[in-house]
């Protein structure tokens, strides 16, 4: 599997919200070892409106292997044999589409392909219906 983690709210505790842009509180209660957890048998990215280098560096401090998705490498490393247009993983945008290395973390802006988002404003969508009575206040 693939799982995605939002950062402010999940990992960050985010307890003044945005405030300056800058990342000031600790990690939640587990987040550390929960995604050590996943990591173990699952491809994990975290998902963020931050600048993705500004969340690696504040993981790192906690020792976990965290990279960005400013480029594919497979499109770096590319060759006459393999023109980017033929890349697997990016199809030849230089931005990686996809994550599934085990073991690693990806901090990403960008919404990529996974079977499940952790998010703590999330709203399961089943149906516009429900969808609307859940986000719209009675009395608008």
């Amino acid at each position: 599997m693939t799982i995605a983690v939002d950062f402010d709210g999940v990992i960050h505790a985010y307890s003044r919200g945005w405030a300056d842009g800058t990342i000031y509180d600790p990690p939640m209660p587990g987040a550390i070892t929960g995604l050590r957890q996943l990591m173990e048998h699952d491809a994990v990215f975290i998902f963020t409106t931050r600048k993705p280098e500004q969340v690696m560096t504040w993981l790192q401090h906690y020792d976990l292997d965290v990279t960005t998705d400013e480029r594919c490498s497979l499109c770096s490393r590319g060759s006459a044999q393999t023109p980017a247009s033929d890349c697997r993983s990016c199809a030849g945008s230089g931005l990686i589409t996809f994550w599934n290395p085990l073991g690693q973390l990806l901090v990403t802006n960008r919404k990529l392909a996974a079977t499940a988002y952790l998010d703590d404003r999330a709203v399961r969508f089943t149906d516009w219906d429900q969808a609307l009575t859940d986000l719209v206040t009675p009395g608008r």
